[in-house]
């Protein structure tokens, strides 16, 4: 599973829209793009939503 698709079922698992979450974290649209097409997030990023789903930073960028 790549990062994208980590990040995508977090949003689902709680109830929030990819959209939702990339502005309440500060960040711009153009990350959510990057990542689905398989770059990854910077790790002041994954730390970032890391805390906002409180789970670790490996869960998000190591499957």
């Amino acid at each position: 599973m790549n990062f994208w698709e980590t990040f995508t079922n977090l949003c689902v698992k709680n109830g929030e829209s990819v959209t939702s979450v990339i502005q309440s974290l500060g960040l711009s649209k153009g990350n959510a793009n990057r990542w689905k097409n398989g770059g990854g997030p910077t790790l002041a990023t994954a730390i970032k939503i890391a805390e906002h789903f409180g789970c670790k930073v490996d869960d998000l960028i190591t499957h």
